[in-house]
């Protein structure tokens, strides 16, 4: 294996014909050497889970990460590799003190929060500017899921209900592509939005729930400071007022009060069409993520992830746990899993609602800001996944 993944040429006598047909050795090595440039050398295998007689889930120690492999067999000999996977990477480190400083070590803004939630008094076991104001992304959307999920409880609305797709936004996710206005459930909205972070749908949900019940449950739970989400911009919206010809709408946008920014974009809504967006504009570089985005500190989110631990139905944890947005190895070392993330150039969050195989309750979020570069996400991926890997190990 290690010489596999050191890009020697011996694929021909490791993988079977069917794993060599859909992986050619040379894309094999392509693939290693962009993983060696991203976590260094492949230098030993640290442990080896057996599945089966065929089947092993292996933890490859790289020069600065830890890489988790899954490997099948042939069923008989000479017992060739059939099925390999690299799962997910977690950064080095033998305490959550050395990933932390890990963290505070990247370029930029960094804020996160460790938080036990079962006894509140109880003290962070990890925090890094846990008050900050960063800009979230797709992070927001728990809000939205919160509301949805409080007015269905309430009884006026059911997860049944049937409304028309639209407004259309820009991908993330696939509604945007499905014909204009078409029927869809609010579950199916709500899952889309949270498991794929569907804009169109978001979109959509953010129409039917309308900004004052949106302003309500981000009061709710607890944000330090509301006005940072009135009103709560629509995915389209955020991005067409980044857009050079909307320069105008931009600057009586941002230098209006919150009351007003509702009525402007009342008045704009019209003029801000996904044909304005350029789409080299929104995933070049960072553009104006200090001004139009969705703010809020790891505190907040911690508090909004604590709201929806109490709160919120069944339907909507399962649907926080479909996707767990680090490798399935690490979510398999809890009870429960819920995340959501956010990303665009200079923005990165990622948050998780948890509880451990013994029943304790943990909120985690980790953010990173700049306003000059565009982020490499698994640099903050690789620092969480260990980070939570860490805290399932307590």
């Amino acid at each position: 294996m290690l010489r596999l993944l050191r890009s020697e040429p011996i694929e021909t006598v490791v993988f079977d014909e069917n794993f060599r047909n859909a992986v050619p050795p040379a894309r094999f090595r392509a693939l290693v050497q962009q993983v060696t440039e991203q976590h260094g050398q492949p230098l030993e295998i640290s442990s080896i889970e057996v599945r089966n007689a065929n089947s092993a889930i292996l933890e490859v120690r790289y020069a600065r990460s830890f890489g988790t492999v899954n490997m099948d067999l042939e069923n008989d000999p000479p017992h060739r590799i059939s099925g390999l996977q690299l799962t997910g990477f977690e950064a080095l480190g033998d305490t959550i003190e050395e990933v932390m400083a890990a963290i505070d070590a990247l370029p930029g803004r960094k804020g996160v929060l460790v938080q036990p939630l079962d006894e509140p008094a109880r003290p962070p076991i990890a925090a890094l500017d846990p008050g900050g104001r960063f800009a979230i992304a797709s992070a927001v959307k728990l809000y939205i899921l919160a509301e949805l999920d409080r007015s269905i409880q309430a009884g006026e609305r059911q997860w049944s209900d049937v409304v028309e797709l639209g407004p259309k936004s820009h991908p993330s996710g696939i509604s945007q592509n499905w014909p204009d206005r078409s029927p869809v459930t609010l579950r199916t909205l709500a899952t889309l939005m949270i498991s794929i972070s569907d804009n169109s749908a978001t979109d959509t949900l953010i129409r039917v729930i309308g900004q004052d019940n949106l302003a309500a449950i981000v009061r709710a739970a607890g944000h330090h400071n509301p006005d940072d989400l009135r009103p709560l911009l629509m995915t389209r919206q955020a991005s067409a007022l980044k857009m050079p010809v909307h320069t105008h709408r931009r600057e009586q946008y941002l230098n209006a009060s919150p009351a007003e920014r509702e009525r402007l974009l009342a008045e704009f809504d019209s003029a801000l069409t996904l044909d304005s967006l350029d789409s080299r504009i929104l995933t070049h570089k960072p553009a104006f993520i200090d001004q139009l985005e969705w703010f809020a500190s790891p505190a907040d989110i911690v508090r909004l992830l604590d709201y929806l631990r109490v709160n919120a139905s069944e339907e909507s944890k399962t649907i926080l746990a479909i996707n767990p947005g680090i490798g399935p190895d690490a979510a398999e070392k809890w009870d429960y899993f819920g995340y959501k993330g956010g990303s665009e150039p200079g923005v990165l969050s990622f948050n998780f609602l948890l509880q451990s195989k013994t029943g304790e309750n943990y909120a985690l979020s980790v953010n990173w800001n700049n306003v000059e570069l565009s982020l490499r996400e698994s640099d903050l991926l690789t620092l969480t996944t260990r980070l939570v890997n860490l805290l399932a190990e307590q």
